[in-house]
């Protein structure tokens, strides 16, 4: 069978001597892998799409396979959207690898979820404009982990059930706690302002940049991770990188760590 879709590349695996492993997210078949033949080649014997698998870039491919699920041939990638500047900074670059390290550990084949294509394209249009990584990637990974059936309540205390002063947060049970439930664990609890707070619960994609100050955004990309490590079982690889250029600091302060991720209340 022929598949034509278009597609954001996720992943890219070298494969024997000239060849890589590529899987794309695609836009109505879901995660589609194919092996690009002869793409590491240079000089005249390389192939023409070869710039359109080296970015951040929305192409249009064609491949051919025997199923939705089994590993195909590419034929044909050109770039439909180019996004050039992301990798001209390196926490741009960084942040995106984690959004696209989340969508490639989230996507299934044959299950075609375009509302979550369209989110990923969104932030790296913002990446790409400059915006800055740390709200966007707090944000797209904020709406990115309910897309996929992970997200966090927001709506009662996660002790009593209550819905009144809901000042902190537990990220072992992905909800919310008050004051009253979470005071003897404050410690083990993110804090929770109220700009964070009405920020978690709506949700708004694009982020109302300025809303949140540079700690705050750090809280909030600690809690999506948290949930998709919850979801997922396992530190994403992309993760320490983006935070030693965001900066150790930053995610000191607001109490990041990997165990603090697995095993806090």
């Amino acid at each position: 069978m022929r598949i034509q879709d278009e597609a954001l590349v996720l992943r890219r695996t070298p494969f024997r001597e000239t060849s890589l492993v590529i899987h794309f997210l695609t836009r109505n078949h879901g995660l589609v892998s194919t092996v690009a033949k002869g793409i590491r080649r240079s000089g005249r014997r390389g192939r023409s799409d070869r710039g359109a698998l080296s970015g951040f870039h929305t192409v249009s491919l064609a491949c051919r396979s025997r199923s939705f699920t089994a590993m195909g041939t590419l034929t044909r990638a050109e770039i439909l959207t180019a996004r050039q500047t992301i990798p001209a900074s390196a926490t741009a670059l960084a942040a995106a690898q984690v959004i696209l390290e989340v969508a490639y550990r989230f996507s299934v084949a044959g299950d075609a979820r375009p509302e979550v294509m369209m989110l990923i394209e969104s932030s790296l249009d913002l990446l790409d404009k400059g915006a800055p990584p740390l709200e966007v990637v707090s944000s797209v990974l904020s709406v990115l982990v309910h897309a996929v059936g992970y997200g966090w309540r927001t709506d009662v205390c996660a002790g009593c059930q209550g819905e009144d002063l809901l000042l902190f947060f537990s990220l072992r049970r992905g909800q919310v706690v008050c004051q009253p439930c979470g005071q003897p664990y404050t410690s083990r609890l993110v804090p929770l302002s109220k700009n964070m707070f009405n920020c978690m619960r709506k949700l708004a994609w694009p982020p109302d940049f300025g809303l949140l100050s540079t700690a705050e955004q750090a809280l909030v990309y600690r809690v999506a991770i948290a949930s998709l490590i919850r979801a997922g079982g396992k530190a994403l690889m992309t993760d320490p990188p983006f935070r030693n250029l965001v900066g150790h600091g930053l995610f000191s302060q607001t109490g990041y760590t990997p165990t603090d991720i697995r095993f806090s209340q």
